[in-house]
């Protein structure tokens, strides 16, 4: 099995919701951010722009709470689907973030 599931993104928090628990008590914490760069795709420069869901458990759901919107994240975390039953929806889970601003 691959093991290799890394993400690094910076972005603009446009959507977050309350902090919310678990039935087992673990608090979650879920937002939205834009992610607007230039890359080198094939030798040209390329814009990128995006919406990049996320989510956050337990530790890092609480440090993150008092992020507002409108605040820049640098986030590392790895990314899976939404849940069993939409595979194709990805969601990165923040293992890491630093505020940018």
């Amino acid at each position: 099995m691959d093991k290799r599931n890394r993400v690094l993104i910076d972005g603009t928090v446009i959507k977050r919701s309350d902090l919310r628990y678990t039935p087992a008590g673990m608090p979650v914490l879920e937002l939205v951010i834009t992610h607007l760069s230039e890359q080198i795709e094939a030798g040209r420069h390329r814009k990128v722009e995006c919406e990049v869901a996320m989510m956050a458990l337990g530790d890092i759901a609480a440090k993150l709470d008092p992020v507002q919107i409108g605040q820049r994240l640098a986030s590392k975390g790895f990314i899976a689907a939404k849940s069993n039953r939409y595979r194709n929806e990805l969601v990165l889970h923040l293992e890491e973030f630093e505020l940018l601003n």
